[in-house]
């Protein structure tokens, strides 16, 4: 004896099920958004990118880019220019933002304290240190100013403060070495040197100052 057909075995043997499961297939496609499986791709452009923001949203093209970290200063016509050209123009190692660390004994003859030094110099002819006395730590000096070549070979430069003295002049030992010929207005009698380090300072007890109009030359 032959049981009577149950309603999902009719459904199959006629034809409806297969339609309803593909109208039931494009319905739930059409709730899909554009590009719902098309996920982004790592690249070690992007990457890169990514890790030179600090994880941050990228900055307006009216900010001044100086190395410095997120400066928001306003832009002035030296750093408005284009920054690939500034690069191409300057010596390798003047070419990216740099922060140089090192600790320099009392070169005057009066009494005073070690002092431990952190240099950063920017491309666009800027730089900002600051001066940490080694018996107070509570004692910080931090100046900024423009650096200027006043010598090519070896690769020498000069850091002027804004009030166009001068702070300190440099050698360049190689890439990653600065020696230092005076400091204050004091002579070095034995070999002082900063060393490059790995992470740029912004030396951010400066970020409120304006931008230096610097033009990386003597003049």
């Amino acid at each position: 004896m032959r049981l009577p057909a149950s309603p999902l075995r009719r459904l199959l043997t006629t034809g409806v099920a297969p339609v309803l499961l593909v109208m039931l297939l494009g319905a739930c496609a059409q709730q899909r958004q554009a590009g719902y499986y098309d996920t982004p791709r790592e690249s070690t452009q992007s990457d890169a990118l990514h890790r030179a923001q600090g994880n941050a949203a990228p900055t307006a093209p009216s900010q001044i880019q100086l190395g410095f970290g997120e400066d928001t200063q306003k832009p002035t016509a030296q750093a408005s220019a284009n920054p690939a050209t500034q690069a191409d123009a300057l010596p390798r190692q003047l070419a990216q933002p740099h922060t140089f660390l090192g600790t320099v004994p009392c070169l005057s003859t009066q009494p005073c304290a070690a002092t431990r030094i952190t240099l950063t110099l920017a491309p666009d002819g800027q730089w900002r240190a600051r001066s940490t006395l080694l018996n107070d730590a509570q004692t910080t000096l931090t100046q900024l100013g423009c650096w200027v070549r006043v010598g090519e070979q070896p690769l020498r430069i000069a850091l002027r403060t804004t009030d166009q003295q001068t702070k300190a002049l440099l050698e360049f030992v190689g890439d990653n070495v600065l020696r230092i010929h005076t400091l204050d207005g004091q002579r070095a009698s034995l070999d002082y040197r900063l060393t490059r380090q790995p992470d740029t300072d912004p030396i951010n007890e400066l970020a409120s100052h304006p931008a230096q109009p610097c033009t990386g030359i003597e003049g």
